[in-house]
């Protein structure tokens, strides 16, 4: 057995190695079921429910009046002996009812309605950051696999090249050299399917850290999605985006506060009724005193407001204030996003013509014409390797773009609150 057939059957024992060592190709996992998997997962998201079921609930209780108090009590004992009662002493026994001042009640139910209806939408807001992250997530494996592929392809072109070479060689006309340079690039080749396979591994296990499962190797392909049209046609959507409706909830709840801390400039109202007895005799008819029933109404006078009401109401403008600037503050950074995410979007798209359209057709014409030429010792065996590793640096290249122009159209549609799948 000569060396050349040795070296040719080690180097066939290693694609059959590498290609049995690869997972088999099973069921992928799609967008819409890692975004469902993610979303059911996420104790976030039950948080924030059990939180606004939870205002919702003291809503109720703080629109109702404070609860009645009970009394029982005893005027006019004597000091010199309390347990002896005279005719002057009064044992009662009432109720009273604290009445809060002005809207207090109704202020105090709306706020915290509208704090349940911001954590609702904080809810939505986490839902869609999820979304993106697990989209994020998927587009990654998505683009390791369909990368991999490419590696595989090119394993399979190196290997036919190295038969050719080989076939050449033993007929004569070709040189030991280049089946030398097939047999290196070859083993380049399957070492890029390795790391290929290693990122594809990686992109799975993030995608599980979402999701809670690992997917399956073989992943679907690339997502197309369109476009969504111009800056000013998706500017005024951002207005819909839960995050900067919580924000406006916020600021209604923030001027409910501060309209329930006016309320503290009028007066707190309690009345209270209730039964006396007293002991003894009626002195002028020297019959049993008779009982008696009696009811009061109190008020608090809030006749110093400097130190109290006037800096609560003043504290409450200001942190309804903090709550206007911060929503316009966010609604600014997120529209210099979606300029910047639509000129990423734009700007992949140009490539991604250039890539489809001129280079990749004009990368297999020239592996084409180079082959042929090869054949017809036309062309040099290094021209031919240049071809083809063009070509496959080419098809690399269009998945890159693919997956930069996907990560783009994500971020603009969590931007616009947009279920993209």
């Amino acid at each position: 057995m000569t060396t050349k057939t040795i070296s040719f059957q080690r180097s066939a024992g290693l694609l059959i190695l590498l290609t049995s060592w690869l997972p088999l190709q099973l069921a992928a996992m799609p967008l819409n079921e890692a975004i469902t998997l993610a979303l059911e997962r996420d104790a976030g998201l039950h948080a924030l429910l059990a939180r606004a079921d939870a205002r919702d609930e003291y809503a109720f209780a703080a629109g109702a009046l404070p609860d009645p108090e009970f009394f029982l009590g005893a005027a006019g004992l004597p000091l010199n002996n309390p347990l002896d009662a005279d005719m002057m002493t009064m044992y009662m026994i009432g109720i009273r009812q604290q009445l809060p001042p002005g809207n207090s009640r109704r202020l105090s139910g709306d706020r915290a309605r509208t704090q349940g209806q911001t954590l609702r939408a904080q809810q939505q807001q986490r839902k869609l950051e999820i979304s993106a992250s697990v989209r994020s997530a998927w587009l990654d494996w998505v683009t390791a696999s369909a990368s991999m592929a490419v590696a595989e392809q090119g394993l399979g072109t190196f290997t036919e090249l190295l038969e050719l070479t080989e076939a050449r060689y033993r007929a004569g006309t070709g040189r030991q050299r280049d089946v030398d340079q097939a047999r290196l690039e070859r083993s380049l080749r399957a070492r890029q399917v390795l790391d290929a396979q290693t990122r594809v591994e990686r992109a799975a296990s993030d995608l599980a850290r979402w999701t809670g499962q690992v997917p399956d190797m073989a992943a679907p392909a690339q997502p197309h999605w369109s476009d969504k049209g111009s800056y000013d046609e998706l500017v005024e959507r951002l207005e819909d985006h839960p995050a900067l409706a919580a924000d406006l909830l916020q600021i209604e709840a923030g001027r409910i506060s501060a309209d329930l801390e006016r309320q503290s400039y009028k007066p707190m109202w309690m009345v209270e009724g209730g039964y006396g007895h007293q002991r003894g005799s009626d002195p002028m008819g020297m019959g049993r005193q008779p009982d008696r029933l009696f009811a009061m109404v109190s008020m608090s006078l809030p006749l110093f407001p400097g130190n109290r009401q006037d800096r609560r109401v003043a504290a409450a403008e200001a942190e309804m204030d903090a709550l206007v600037h911060q929503r316009t503050t966010r609604l600014q950074e997120w529209q210099g996003r979606l300029r910047s995410a639509l000129t990423r979007l734009n700007n992949q798209q140009r490539r991604l013509d250039l890539i489809e359209d001129i280079i990749l057709p004009d990368a297999e014409l020239t592996v084409a014409s180079t082959l042929t030429a090869y054949r017809r010792d036309q062309a040099s065996f290094d021209e031919l390797v240049r071809a083809r590793l063009a070509r496959i640096e080419q098809q690399q290249a269009l998945i890159d773009t693919r997956f930069e122009w996907l990560l783009a159209r994500s971020a603009l549609a969590y931007l616009i609150a947009e279920e993209l799948q």
